[in-house]
This record gives structure tokens, sequence and C-alpha cells, in this order.
């Protein structure tokens, strides 16, 4: 890599604004030539590298008034049949490396050559999108849900009460850095954001929202009496207590007639949990898709979540302390961000529900963007 220059210091008098010498330029080292000036002269007169003066004096009578000359455009390394055969071998195979591609469609041509031909034809390499597996039967599930209630309005989606848990583990959330830099700075120690591979700390929490208002955000406790001491039925109905049962209650109060939406993990249809809704004459949202996060709009939440807390609460996003206190101060953290989240975020998010439900229609129930 060539010396860089110092910060607004001189530019050097060999650098050409252009690839090409001028024609007066070229006019110039021909006259010098032809008055007897030797190319060495010339290049040290001029300031220009000595070949350049050279080839401008063996050129001279094949240009026309100093223009430049048209070039031999450089041989494809494929043939338009190769062309055609490679956009349609990625079109069916979206997901073969370049390495597999030149194997099976038998090309010859670079890597770089293979790049620079789909991306003229509109094609780039991306990072596939992650998403939960589906089945057939899962998408015609989710296609079947969102066509039933694809004429419902913004007032009919306001009558949900939306709600999820989340794992929200101790420093998940932080920002990607941006630096300045130059290309040869990419790998300096000061211009990487550095990540622990190391698991940390992590917290089960539930919460719920509607149009008019959100509960508080619950920390869920692990079932020590289960097979794996993790979180059970009995742990989901300890929330349901505390929480969803007082929601309903007000609003009944105020004479609003709510569903509430769960999905379909196991602690939420276990027979217990049903009877308890039951009890409390709490209706469900009647038949969530399998695997649809990106029909409950509580799941954007939690991205705003978890970047909040590493904003407002730094010291603990690097604490790596294990002790009682820890988990304490991380939990208080978690249930502070959530009161600061602010009101718009969730009158947004129930309203971009039409637009989820015709994502998934036009998707016919595979993969959205949500």
């Amino acid at each position: 890599m060539p010396p860089q220059r110092s910060p607004l210091g001189p530019i050097s008098g060999n650098r050409l604004l252009g690839a090409h010498l001028s024609p007066y330029a070229r006019g110039v080292i021909a006259g010098k030539a032809s008055a007897g000036a030797k190319p060495s002269e010339i290049a040290a007169e001029l300031k220009l590298e000595y070949s350049t003066v050279y080839r401008t004096i063996q050129l001279d009578l094949a240009r026309h008034e100093g223009a430049s000359l048209h070039r031999t455009p450089r041989k494809k390394s494929y043939t338009e049949a190769d062309e055609r055969i490679l956009l349609r071998h990625v079109r069916l195979n979206p997901k073969d490396t370049y390495a597999m591609i030149k194997i099976v469609c038998g090309l010859a041509c670079s890597k770089s050559t293979l790049r620079k031909i789909l991306k003229e034809h509109g094609i780039t390499n991306w990072r596939a999108k992650r998403r939960p597996f589906l089945t057939e039967k899962n998408a015609v599930a989710r296609l079947k849900w969102c066509l039933e209630r694809q004429h419902w309005l913004a007032e009919d989606w306001a009558l949900v009460v939306w709600s999820d848990e989340c794992s929200v583990e101790r420093g998940r959330g932080q920002r990607d850095e941006w630096v300045f830099r130059t290309p040869g700075q990419k790998w300096h120690r000061q211009m990487i954001q550095t990540y622990d591979t190391k698991k940390n700390m992590k917290v089960m929490v539930w919460a719920s929202f509607w149009d008019t208002g959100r509960s508080s955000l619950y920390i869920m406790d692990r079932d020590f009496e289960s097979k794996k001491h993790g979180y059970s039925a009995e742990s989901y109905l300890e929330v349901l207590d505390a929480q969803v049962a007082p929601i309903f209650e007000e609003l009944a109060r105020n004479g609003d007639n709510y569903d509430f939406m769960q999905d379909n993990a196991s602690i939420h249809t276990a027979k217990k949990v049903k009877e308890w809704f039951e009890a409390h004459r709490v209706t469900l949202l009647k038949d969530w898709p399998p695997y649809s996060p990106d029909l409950n709009p509580i799941e954007h939440v939690w991205w705003h979540l978890k970047k909040l807390v590493v904003e407002m609460f730094p010291d603990v996003a690097v604490d790596k302390s294990e002790s009682e206190h820890a988990r304490q101060r991380l939990e208080s953290c978690l249930q502070a961000a959530w009161d600061c989240l602010p009101d718009k975020l969730f009158t947004s998010l129930y309203l971009t529900m039409k637009h989820r439900i015709d994502a998934v229609i036009a998707a016919k129930g595979w993969h959205t963007k949500y």
C-alpha cells in the first residue's frame, strides 16, 4: 500500500485527474520529441513516468490529434451459453456456493467473474434470513388463520391482549459499533467490536400489552419440582394469577370484551392451564397457528427492551458476577427498562396486524419479513 499523504497536505504534482493524458499533453510530448529531446528528459521535465512518455511517443503517429486509441476489448472467459446455464442454475439452486456452481455448471471463470455476471442480472449473494422451521401443514394452518381474519379492522385487533415470554441474556442488546478507518485498518484492535463467547446469566420474563395499556414485566420462576428444573405449567400459572387475572378483571369492569393471545408452547396448553382460563372466564384468541412469532407483535418489543437495558444500565451489561445480588440487579433493571418503553411503541405494534396478515397471505403461509 503506498504511503498516505498527511491530512490536508499538498497533493503531488505527479497525480493526474484522469487515467489518460490529455491530447494537449500528448502534443507537448510529441513536440519535445520532434525537437530532439530524449524520453527520459521529457519525463523529468513534465514529472511523468518514463514508460508513459515512451509509449506516447511510439503511438503518436497512430493517434488522431492526440486522442486516445480505442482498446481491443478483453476476451471473455465465458460464453453466452455459459451465462444462461449460470443464471438457470442459481435460480433453481439459490443456496449453492460459488465453488459448487463452477463444478456443476462446468465453468472455468473466476469467482469475481461469476459475481459480476450475476450482479448484471440483479442477483447478489445474501446471508439467508433465519426463521422457524415450517412444514407444509404449518404453512396451511397459518394461511387458514390469516384468511379467516383478513378483513379484521384495527378495532378488532385492539381487543386482543398480546402476551409472550422471552429469555433475556445479560449483555445482549448492544448496538453495532461503527468506526472511521481506512481499509488497511480493518483488523486493528481498536477497530474491532468484541463479544463474550461464554454464556451469561439469563432471566425468563413475561409481559403483555393491549390497545390502551400493558402489564408489568413479570420475572418467571423455575419449577424445581419439574423433571428438568425448568419453566413448567406451574410457573405459567403463577403468571396468570399475578398478572392476567387482575388485567381481565379490570377490563371486565370497564365493560370491554378482550381475547387473550398466547402461543402453543407446552406450558400454555397444559390441562391445568386450560382449566384456569375456563374458571376465570378468560377467552383465548382461537386456533393460534404454530410457529408464528411473526404474527405476534409483542415479539418486536423484546429487542427494544434488551437494547434499552444496555443503554440505561451499562454496568449491568458488562457484569460477569453470578451472585444472587447480580441476578436481582438484572431483574430490577429489566423491570425499570420495561416501564420506560414509550407507549407509542405498543400502539404502533398492534396496528401492524393488518400488514402481518397480508404478508402471510402473500407468502401462502410461509415465512414473512416480520
